[in-house]
């Protein structure tokens, strides 16, 4: 009941909105199943600093950090049950079984506190999984730039503005496959992709590029190329700036 309720409260905004904005498809194509006009939506994706996340000090700060024989992945979503901490550290467990040269940095922090330390704890990972805090993004960039790979297990998701920043980076993502994320990477073109929530797809993800570490380079050009395409702040911000005029215009003229 609630959400038929919730659904009809979403018509009678949307049929009566004078503008629709969304950072990614996905939600712009259900405003227009609920009635938005179509011709008065934009989609503006954020966007980050591709001057500040850039992939010019990877080697280097690949070198300095060490682990070199490991496939570093870096982790910076919430501790929150909707981005999949769970699933990801589940992931990360089942590959390790096969693939124990893999490392892992988890960067921030959040409600489900005692379930990650726990687990790490309890399977004993704990040179295998680095707690990093959380980071002013000078030196979130630097994570990026040492990681081999991104990892996001998030269940729901826009434009995150976490996998714009790995991949302008050259940090090649593995990601759930939900709507949104796909927007950005195709399964084997800009990373990699596992069904939502299947810790054990996630796992066989991770040991094929522990085993073809070749794979982490081109794929993190191709990430690099599409965060200049579409996540560039410099750009994007000129589409939120022209959709403040529109509506403007479309709001005096009718």
């Amino acid at each position: 009941m609630r959400n038929e309720s919730w659904n009809e409260v979403t018509r009678f905004v949307l049929q009566r909105s004078d503008w629709f904005t969304s950072d990614c498809q996905t939600t712009r194509d259900l405003a227009v199943e609920f009635g938005m006009d179509a011709s008065r939506t934009t989609i503006f994706p954020w966007g980050v600093d591709l001057n500040l996340f850039n992939p010019n000090r990877r080697g280097l700060m690949r070198r300095q950090v060490g682990f070199e024989e490991d496939l570093l992945i870096v982790h910076t979503r919430s501790w929150e049950p909707r981005y999949g901490v769970d699933v990801a550290l589940e992931g990360f467990w089942q590959a390790y079984q096969a693939a124990p040269n893999i490392r892992m940095f988890v960067l921030g922090g959040g409600s489900q506190e005692n379930l990650v330390k726990g687990f790490v704890k309890e399977k004993g990972l704990e040179d295998r999984i680095i707690f990093c805090g959380y980071q002013q993004n000078e030196v979130l960039a630097g994570y990026y730039q040492v990681a081999d790979i991104y990892l996001s297990a998030s269940h729901i998701d826009g434009s995150s503005v976490a996998l714009m920043e790995a991949m302008a980076c050259a940090c090649p993502p593995l990601i759930s496959d939900i709507p949104a994320n796909l927007e950005w990477v195709a399964d084997g073109e800009q990373g990699w992709v596992f069904h939502d929530g299947y810790a054990g797809e996630l796992a066989q993800k991770l040991i094929h590029i522990a085993r073809h570490r070749n794979e982490v380079m081109e794929k993190g050009l191709r990430a690099r190329k599409k965060a200049e395409e579409k996540a560039d702040w410099g750009k994007n911000i000129d589409i939120l700036m022209q959709t403040y005029q529109d509506v403007w215009r479309y709001h005096n003229e009718k």
